[in-house]
C-alpha cells in the first residue's frame, strides 16, 4: 500500500479506533489504526480488526508523540478530577502488570 497524500483543500480524514499495534525498527516505527466490531458473529469468534492508518515516523516522533499523549491525559484527567480506570483484566490481557502501570501513571491510577 502507498502512501496516501490528500488532495489540497480536502477535509482531514476523521476515524475512530478502538485497537491500535505498535511497532519499530532500527529506524523508524509504525502504529497502526484499527477498528473491531464489538459484535461476536455466529462462531462466537470476535471477527478481524479492520486495519485503518498506517503511521510511519522516525523513532524521534514516535517518543514524543508518546510523551504528548501521556501528558495530555495527566492533564485532563487533573483538570477534570478524575482517573480514566482501565479495568485489569484488560491490563493482564496486554501484558502489563500492575506495578508496570503505576510507575508509568506516578501511582495515580
Amino acid at each position: 500500500m502507498g502512501a496516501f497524500v490528500p488532495e489540497p483543500g480536502a477535509q482531514p480524514l476523521d476515524i475512530y479506533v478502538n485497537m491500535f499495534q505498535v511497532t519499530s525498527g532500527f529506524y523508524d516505527g509504525v502504529v497502526n489504526l484499527m477498528r473491531a466490531s464489538p459484535l461476536l458473529s455466529s462462531s462466537e469468534t470476535a471477527p478481524a480488526p479492520e486495519l485503518l492508518v498506517s503511521a510511519r515516523m522516525s523513532l524521534e516522533t514516535m517518543k514524543l508523540l508518546a510523551f504528548f499523549v501521556h501528558r495530555q491525559i495527566v492533564s485532563h484527567e487533573k483538570n477534570l478530577g478524575i482517573s480514566i480506570a482501565i479495568p485489569p483484566a484488560v491490563l493482564n490481557a496486554v501484558q502489563i502488570s500492575p506495578e508496570d502501570w503505576q510507575v508509568f501513571w506516578g501511582g495515580n491510577q
